[in-house]
């Protein structure tokens, strides 16, 4: 993404973002990588490890939507510095299969943020905070019955 005459960074920024959003929501994997650094870091609440790199990061995107094919973000709210980003959002979809069987996915919806720290028009770092509890309450039902209540 080159810098025009005119353009703030902020706004480049702003449609680093945005671009990001778009190319998650049509699932489109080589374009949300495209967007990353070659050595850039994907965390969320939900992985056991970030991801590092464009490799890591696309094998990630690529079984996120092979798993949740319907999974998508709604941002509600953007703010910009000049090299972070912060966008709050709701993720809502079907969950994986479960035990390989249809009828056994369930609708999920989850309120999180995400933080991106920016640099040369790339994504450096990304880190993903949600209720990953509640997603899995969601999914699995019997969770909510099993776990102690939460306050």
């Amino acid at each position: 993404m080159q810098i025009h005459e005119g353009e703030s960074q902020l706004s480049l920024q702003r449609t680093l973002v945005n671009r990001w959003i778009e190319a998650f929501n049509a699932h489109d994997v080589s374009a949300i990588v495209s967007l990353y650094a070659d050595n850039a870091e994907l965390y969320d609440s939900g992985m056991k490890h970030p991801r590092r790199g464009r490799t890591e990061i696309e094998q990630w995107f690529t079984m996120r939507f092979q798993t949740m094919p319907s999974i998508t973000y709604t941002p509600a709210s953007q703010l910009f510095t000049e090299t972070q980003a912060a966008v709050t959002w709701t993720a809502r979809g079907r969950s994986p299969r479960l035990l390989g069987q249809a009828w056994l996915s369930r609708p999920f919806q989850v309120a999180g943020v995400s933080i991106f720290t920016l640099q040369d028009g790339r994504i450096q770092q990304q880190r993903g905070y949600y209720d990953h509890l509640s997603t899995l309450e969601q999914i699995l039902p019997l969770l909510k019955w099993i776990l102690p209540r939460r306050l």
